[in-house]
């Protein structure tokens, strides 16, 4: 049976919404990616995935303001949700997070998911309609930094070869600018050696702020630009005036396939 589901990514929200960060006003344009969703898919899909940097800095009251935005109600919410989000005119729509490297994991799980145990790393799944959605968390740092126990989580999820999808806020792949594709794990060959074979339809990253897509080990690989601000594919660190991106993706006989929606603010 085929599902339609929507990756957003890199919001830097903050705990007021008149802040902005490096210039940019992340409240207004995250609330603008909302409502084209809302306008234009929300009908079609299934559920949203959040891929990180949710909030930036990341105390108790930031997170209590994404809830409150969304007006979302995370009793007994475990992670990674999902939780159902009323915002912007998305009606009771289920909502996943995965953290970033700018996210408090500890304020994170105790304000979005108190159901959850407090945990150093999220690696988490969840299955919808007979895919599993792996979910692994590289750390705090902006270099992925693998563990063992990210490995062993990772090979035990694609062991039993069920379809299944990547949800990574870091890129476990280079983009083609040196200053972003230096945050790529070290043992990075590792995770491909897990992955390599098994039945995984895509894996969906965020991190880079930029739109791209590449195919490694016959994988689809899909990173996407921030719902805030966006990075030029250069070597040095530079912001670019892009519109936001969100990726529709829509899984059908055991295939993925994505369709890019870009935000005018």
């Amino acid at each position: 049976m085929a599902f339609s589901f929507v990756q957003i990514t890199d919001h830097h929200l903050q705990e007021s919404e008149s802040a902005t960060v490096r210039g940019f006003a992340t409240w207004v344009s995250y609330r603008a990616v909302l409502r084209h969703i809302a306008q234009h898919v929300a009908g079609h899909i299934d559920f949203i995935v959040s891929m990180g940097d949710l909030v930036d800095p990341a105390p108790d009251p930031a997170y209590r303001a994404v809830l409150a935005a969304l007006h979302a109600d995370p009793a007994g919410a475990t992670a990674p949700g999902p939780l159902r989000v009323t915002a912007e005119g998305l009606e009771d729509m289920p909502m996943y997070f995965v953290p970033g490297n700018h996210d408090d994991l500890s304020a994170m799980l105790r304000v979005l998911f108190p159901g959850s145990p407090d945990m150093e790393r999220m690696n988490v799944r969840f299955e919808h309609r007979g895919v599993r959605f792996v979910c692994l968390d590289w750390g705090r740092d902006p270099s992925a930094q693998a563990t063992p126990e990210l490995f062993e989580f990772l090979a035990e999820s694609l062991a039993d070869d069920r379809p299944a999808v990547i949800l990574t806020h870091h890129a476990v792949a280079p983009v083609g600018a040196a200053w972003l594709d230096q945050f790529l794990a070290r043992d990075v060959d590792r995770f491909w050696n897990i992955v390599r074979g098994r039945n995984v339809l895509g894996v969906l990253a965020g991190h880079v702020h930029m739109s791209t897509e590449e195919l490694v080990a016959g994988v689809p690989v899909y990173t996407l630009r921030s719902t805030g601000f966006q990075f030029a594919r250069q070597d040095q660190p530079a912001t670019l005036l892009q519109p936001p991106h969100y990726r529709l993706i829509t899984i059908h006989d055991g295939v993925l396939t994505s369709r890019l929606y870009e935000v005018s603010i």
